[in-house]
């Protein structure tokens, strides 16, 4: 066990490793169970030295619980610097783990829409509270930020963030592109004063991944030639969620949220957040006005009514979470139901439904509207005939003229004339050939109108409900039977279970694949790949960037991952899969007592409304009768 010792001279032994990364390892400490030891890898203690001797000297670790910072300095038993003190982060996960559905499906197997807002909220929090004690995070990003089973956050790698004691600058060296803002894409970092306005770029970007299902907002489909990566989205401004379509080019990937679905105020940070720095207005929302943004979202949530894991902003109709899920064929969150009995006597509701007295049929339209006494030619049908008389009389004067002149001066002008006289007088006569478009329209009009209202005054619109909430009772009943088949499937399929599982497991965020690197991880992700099974299932070929030979890479490590995989038969039917069965099971049962629940309601108004109908037409009905008998009298 290797010993360190700290500034006061305590020596300390290392324990196990917790984790490992690319400038050293974490590990327990004996003596103090409730910090760890990062060692610097050889090398690297030197260039982190001063930086981290200053955090410790501003006492850091005491100004912020979210952050992990450098509580004391670690020297080896020769008095060299080789690490730090700080608190252990223990039970927490990454955040991308919680914010992938796959992943968080695994790892986080009880969040749900409320508990990824209240994360979002926390690590809005947490960033803010770097922010006010004059340090930047600089490299933000998802490895850095861990999140507990309670929704609370914990930034690691604080050493590596930009603090600035007494005049001084140590920069953050680093970053990574899918959450640098634009403005920096491509910068030298060594050469770079951060500040709280570009660390307020990666946190909407994670944000936004938390909320809408791991989506990067900078990848979606390019519009205009050839693809689109991410880095270069973010450097042009192309955020792919906006409403500046025409400017941006871009469209999201398909089976994602609307931007708007958590409320017009977040839509309106994103879009801020990811705007163009030319463009921006006082720079883009802080860490402390998210907090207060998705506080106010958290704090007017509706539960939905049919999965308890759904929520949205209560001034929406529905729940969106819903329509998505159906969309997508399987469920973003785990499901929670009220598990029991109905909430319903069924048998009671048949009864009820089936017994109400069908109604009669509706009467006739026109003797229930009758005639119309007050009803006058109208003043074009009026100005026709107006027309047409003139025209008769003119026409009995021109008659007489042609007959002297056929007799008096020249038979052909006589002939020509009267032929003429004959041809003006057949078109003023024709009252209805003017008036048949509209007599035609008004008619039309009226057989819409009529049957809209035979429908809703009649038994038609009430039988047909009727007939709706009895077909769902009968899909009531059938849910068990439902249930007990969907099983003995999964018992049936029990291999290709097993398979899925395994094929799950291996993700693509932590697998080595040619040529796919952290932006086209990121692409998949907002495409809906995330795993082995995800690669299997669909074509790749349709997510930008991934043209055949690099689809064929991804299917080849899809195999190699498959060729792992061994059936054991001993093994139980996968309890999450029969966890799934029930989930569904009990969401469709939830969804059809929901509709049922105003099943004899619903048909009493219908029935209502046909009494009313009846005593008192509707306007439509009346203005397209009046419009008819109006157009007859008119060619009358």
């Amino acid at each position: 066990m290797t010993t360190v010792v700290s500034s006061d001279g305590r020596r300390l032994s290392l324990g196990k490793v917790i984790g490992k990364g690319g400038e050293g390892a974490v590990h327990h400490i004996a003596e103090a169970p409730e910090l760890a030891a990062k060692i610097y890898n050889p090398g690297k203690a030197r260039e982190r030295r001063d930086k981290v001797t200053a955090m410790v000297a501003g006492s850091l670790h005491r100004q912020s619980d979210y952050v992990a910072f450098p509580v004391d300095i670690l020297k080896s038993s020769s008095g060299e610097f080789i690490g730090f003190t700080m608190k252990k982060v223990a039970g927490y996960k990454s955040v991308h783990d919680l914010y992938g559905p796959g992943s968080r499906k695994v790892e986080f197997p009880t969040a749900d829409l409320k508990f990824l807002l209240r994360s979002a909220i926390n690590l809005a929090s947490a960033v803010a509270s770097i922010h006010s004690i004059g340090c930047v995070i600089g490299d933000i990003n998802h490895s850095g930020i861990l999140v507990s089973s309670k929704a609370t956050v914990s930034l690691i790698d604080s050493d590596s963030f930009q603090y600035r004691p007494a005049g001084l600058t140590y920069r953050c060296l680093v970053g990574v592109a899918e959450y640098t803002p634009p403005e920096l894409q491509g910068a030298l970092f060594e050469k770079v004063d951060r500040t709280p306005n570009h660390d307020n770029f990666g946190l909407a970007v994670l944000l936004f991944q938390l909320l809408f299902l791991g989506r990067h907002p900078f990848a979606g489909k390019y519009l205009g030639k050839g693809d689109m990566d991410i880095k270069t989205a973010i450097k042009e401004g192309r955020f792919a969620y906006s409403s500046r379509k025409a400017e941006t080019m871009m469209e999201p990937p398909p089976f994602v949220p609307a931007l708007g679905d958590y409320g017009e105020d977040i839509r309106r940070a994103f879009e801020e957040a990811f705007v163009p720095p030319n463009k921006q207005q006082g720079g883009r929302p802080t860490a402390a006005s998210w907090v207060g943004l998705l506080k106010a979202v958290e704090g007017n949530l509706a539960t939905c009514s049919a999965d308890k894991s759904h929520a949205y902003p209560r001034q929406f109709g529905g729940c969106p979470w819903c329509k998505l899920e159906r969309t997508m064929g399987r469920s973003l969150f785990p499901a929670q139901f009220s598990p029991g009995a109905p909430i319903m006597d069924i048998g009671q509701l048949l009864t009820a439904i089936k017994t109400m007295p069908t109604l009669p049929r509706a009467p006739d339209p026109e003797g229930l509207l009758g005639p119309l006494p007050a009803l006058n030619r109208s003043l074009a049908a009026k100005q026709a005939r107006q027309e047409r008389n003139a025209a008769v009389a003119a026409g009995i004067v021109a008659a007489g003229v042609a007959f002297y002149l056929m007799s008096a001066v020249s038979g052909f002008w006589g002939v020509a004339l009267l032929i003429g006289v004959g041809i003006v007088a057949i078109r003023s006569m024709d009252i209805k050939g003017r008036f048949a478009t509209e007599l035609n329209s008004a008619r039309s009009g009226w057989e819409e109108q009529r049957k809209i209202w035979e429908s809703k005054a009649g038994p038609e619109t009430f039988e047909s409900r009727r007939s709706h909430y009895l077909a769902l009772a009968a899909a009531h009943g059938n849910l068990p039977q439902k249930e007990r088949e969907r099983l003995a499937v999964l018992d049936q399929k029990k291999r290709q279970l097993q398979l899925e599982k395994h094929m799950e497991s291996h993700r693509i965020d932590r697998a080595k694949i040619p040529r796919v690197g952290q932006g086209r991880k990121a692409t998949l992700a907002s495409y809906g790949f995330e795993n082995a099974w995800d690669v299997q299932q669909r074509s790749v070929t349709g997510v930008p960037g991934f043209g055949p030979s690099l689809a064929g890479d991804m299917e080849k490590w899809a195999r190699t991952v498959e060729r792992k995989f061994v059936f054991n038969a001993s093994i139980p039917t996968e309890p999450a899969a029969v966890q799934a069965v029930k989930n569904d099971i009990a969401k469709q049962r939830a969804e059809i007592e929901r509709e049922l629940t105003k099943a004899t309601a619903d048909l009493k108004q219908l029935a209502d409304n046909a009494s009313t109908l009846k005593a008192k037409p509707p306007q439509p009905l009346v203005d397209a009768y009046t419009r008819l008998k109006q157009a007859e009298l008119d060619v009358s």
